[in-house]
């Protein structure tokens, strides 16, 4: 495989791929009339679609990037409710709901070509960017977006430092949103499914005059989970959303154009639906070899173990250490002597009895996730003629609540709450134009971010209760721009350029609130005062960094595109806000980066039928931070530099008679260069955590139209993974095999095509997989989350 990405080779890949795919066109376009866009009924997912990946509106196979574009009628065909489905049909993409450690509800873990990250807290940055209606969504709490009455998505795979800047270092997700217009009309749909599943959605397009337009949208989705939280009944894994949006557009002219919207969400659950899956009692410190032991005081024997408290007290795996309190302070029977054991049944004792299963968890702790967001943006449109101007302003406000019962028993070994509060504004300005003949296409603009938050995390533990977090700000200014220019009709060449300026700052609010180790943790402390686990000051950490991009496209045929590109991006540093024991100084960690090398092409063909689409690219990243457990909880490090070598293909055919076929393949291929020293829990034969080697997906559907004048649409999709780990660590137990996931839906379409009904079912297999987990060493136990199971629904929408 390595050999694939040598430069000749490469390059004479490219140059032989694209004449094999031009030659067929040329072909057909001499044999068959001037090519019009298929009119098949299955145009909804045939079509194709204007993106503005580059600042500008262009059709998505005219624009030389590696995109992934489906549009919102293509979204509703496919049966795609929530952002993170569009991951199953995206080569090298990883999409899930991460709780993570801290529970975090609706939390987004995005990797695209390996590259992501998957932790929420605020003082780390997302790797791949998150925009609706041109505004970065900074958090990945509440970034698993429900696509309601959506225009189109757009997933742009590589850095995208030039136009889009910071945090996309893996690539950009863009959310584009339906503007209302001059026409009356709307819509409401109804769905019903297993697990109690109550989905309503309805939007109303409402003209108030020749130049005003609004639009309303309120949507709800409501779902039983699928873990029983045994002790009072609950269950975890639910889903209990409210979402709402307001949109006001004034048009006065063709010229100029306002867009206002106002929008929220409640998320509402008992939790995610976290199980005990293994706990390991081993401790370094407290008879690490497992022989049988003697009382306190007994002399030496060879192949036994004298307890010696409370100097083997096990800290170092607050499991086995709950077992050992119980034991010597509270007369428990928790451990076997001999031969030993590190777990007895008492009451008191922690044992393997807590792992109740797949489906249950037998926690007693508070377990719940509540998320209130809401924001607000203007964008302001102005053709001058020469020049197009743009304005986008925007605010958005976060508040979540969590809580977690890490444990899953009746004692309190790893219990975790959170309470986040966060607030962004951000300003982008733009100038778009052309010039020479159309030859020149240029765009340049500022930009300004403005964030500022606090997360305060609670956490009790066998030997410690204390308060993590802080508050933390973000102030960030870039100015950027990139020029294409076509010196003659067969080829184009953009460069761009970017600078970005960070400053930031975090002030822990960290504190020992109970020492149940009789003081030992406090006195340990190097803070003043020593109930301090970080000091109360304020760390600052200012960065900067310039993105170029390149590009070379070269069209081959009509409709066939040859590409080759160069980008930078990076990921900014940040604080490890979550710490303990109590350190002198608040630990940092820098930036990201990462240098991509590219080469691709873009094709329609069979009189635009087929699209197909390919890329080869290399990834040089450097810095990588990489969240690696080194005392009780996770911390972020500049670990290690990585390549990343891969390729993609995607492929869409309407087929006539309203066949319509689609697939996609991906293979990642990264592997570490280089270790720091002090990164000992990663080595270079380490493996990325959640990236798959391999990920392909196919799809085939088939509508037909009924002599009443209704239509039938149905559609069954496949896709696979290949196995990855969980964690940093390749924890075997953290382990996903790889897997296949089949889904179907058929919907029809009353004549008229103003109701509709509709059936399907996900996951038909009832594979069971894991979507993330949790282990760290010096709590001994693994959790899992898994996906949801076969789930059915079935609903009718209604047009009007």
């Amino acid at each position: 495989m390595t050999a694939l990405f040598n430069g000749p080779r490469l390059a004479g890949l490219l140059v032989s791929l694209s004449t094999s795919v031009a030659l067929p066109g040329i072909a057909m376009a001499q044999a068959a009339a001037p090519a019009t866009e298929s009119a098949s009924a299955a145009d909804p997912l045939a079509g194709d679609i204007v993106v503005t990946a580059r600042k500008r509106e262009e059709s998505a196979q005219s624009v030389p990037l590696a995109i992934s574009a489906f549009s919102g009628a293509a979204i509703e065909a496919r049966g795609v409710q929530k952002i993170d489905g569009l991951a199953s049909f995206t080569p090298n993409m990883t999409l899930q709901n991460n709780p993570s450690f801290g529970g975090a509800g609706s939390s987004a873990a995005i990797y695209i070509r390996g590259i992501g990250q998957k932790e929420f807290l605020p003082t780390t940055e997302p790797g791949v960017g998150v925009y609706v209606d041109g505004v970065y969504v900074a958090r990945s709490v509440g970034a698993l977006l429900d696509l309601v009455d959506v225009e189109r998505v757009e997933i742009l795979r590589g850095p995208q430092g030039t136009l889009f800047g910071r945090n996309t270092i893996g690539g950009a997700i863009s959310i584009t949103t339906k503007k209302p217009d001059e026409t009356p009309s709307g819509n409401l749909q109804v769905t019903t499914g297993r697990f109690s599943r109550i989905d309503v959605k309805a939007s109303a397009n409402i003209p108030l005059s020749d130049t005003l337009f609004s639009k309303v949208t309120v949507a709800t989705f409501n779902r039983d989970g699928y873990v029983r939280h045994l002790v009072d009944g609950r269950e975890l894994g639910d889903v209990g959303t409210l979402t709402g949006r307001f949109d006001l557009r004034w048009k006065p002219s063709s010229t100029f154009e306002v867009n206002l919207a106002v929008e929220g969400t409640r998320d509402r659950t008992n939790g995610p639906a976290f199980v005990l899956s293994g706990v390991t009692y081993k401790s370094a410190i407290f008879n690490p070899q497992n022989l049988p032991m003697l009382p306190p005081g007994s002399p030496a024997a060879a192949g036994a173990y004298v307890l010696n408290p409370p100097f083997d007290a096990p800290t170092d795996n607050f499991t086995l250490l709950h077992n050992y309190f119980a034991t010597l302070l509270g007369g428990q029977p928790c451990f076997a002597f001999a031969p030993y054991s590190p777990q007895g049944n008492a009451a008191a004792c922690f044992s393997n009895r807590f792992i109740v299963g797949d489906g249950a968890d037998a926690g007693t702790g508070p377990q719940y996730a509540r998320n209130d967001l809401w924001g607000a943006q203007a964008v302001i449109d102005w053709d001058l003629g020469p020049v197009q101007l743009k304005s986008i302003t925007a605010y958005r406000h976060v508040s979540g609540d969590y809580a977690r019962d890490g444990d899953h028993s009746p004692f309190t070994i790893l219990h975790l709450a959170d309470i986040l509060k966060q607030h962004q504004f951000s300003e982008e300005l733009q100038v778009l134009g052309n010039t020479a003949d159309d030859k020149l296409k240029y765009v340049v603009g500022l930009y300004y971010f403005n964030e500022n938050g606090n997360n305060i995390n609670n956490l009790d533990f066998t030997p410690v209760t204390f308060r993590s977090g802080g508050k933390f700000a973000t102030k960030s200014y870039a100015a950027f721009g990139q020029a294409t220019w076509t010196p003659i009709p067969l080829i184009d060449l953009t460069f761009g350029l970017r600078y970005t300026k960070d400053k930031k700052s975090f002030l822990p609010d960290q504190e020992i609130l109970v020492d149940k180790t009789g003081g030992a943790l406090i006195a340990a402390s190097p803070n003043t005062p020593q109930t301090r686990v970080l000091p109360y000051v304020t760390a600052y950490r200012n960065e900067d960094a310039v993105t170029p991009s390149a590009n070379i496209a070269f069209h081959v045929a009509d409709n066939v595109l040859a590409y080759a590109s160069f980008s930078k991006g990076f990921k900014s540093g940040g604080f490890v806000q979550r710490v303990f024991p109590p350190q002198a100084n608040i630990p940092q960690f820098g930036a990201e980066k990462a240098t991509a090398y590219e080469i691709g092409f873009k094709s329609k063909l069979f009189n635009r039928r087929l699209t197909l689409n390919g890329a080869l690219f290399l990834t040089k990243y450097d810095e990588l931070q990489v969240q690696v457990f080194t005392g009780i909880a996770p911390v972020t490090k500049n670990a290690a530099s990585a390549e990343i070598k891969g390729l993609e293909l995607e492929g869409r055919l309407d087929a006539g008679a309203g066949w319509f076929l689609e697939g996609s393949l991906g293979y990642l291929h990264p592997r570490f260069t280089a270790i720091d020293p002090a990164a000992a829990e990663i080595t270079l034969a380490s493996k990325f955590e959640r990236v798959s080697n391999w990920s392909l997906s196919g799809a085939v559907s088939k509508s037909v139209e009924l002599a009443n004048g209704g239509n039938v649409r149905a559609r069954i999709d496949w896709s696979y993974r290949s196995g990855a780990y969980m964690d940093a660590l390749n924890s075997p137990e953290l382990y996903q095999p790889g897997y296949s996931l089949f889904n179907a839906n058929v919907t029809y379409t009353f004549p008229g095509e103003k109701v509709s009904v509709f059936a399907g079912v996900t996951n038909l297999t009832d594979k069971q997989y894991l979507q993330t987990g949790v282990y760290g060493a010096s709590f001994g136990l693994y959790e899992k989350l898994y996906a949801r199971p076969r789930e059915w629904s079935a609903g009718l929408k209604w047009s009007f």
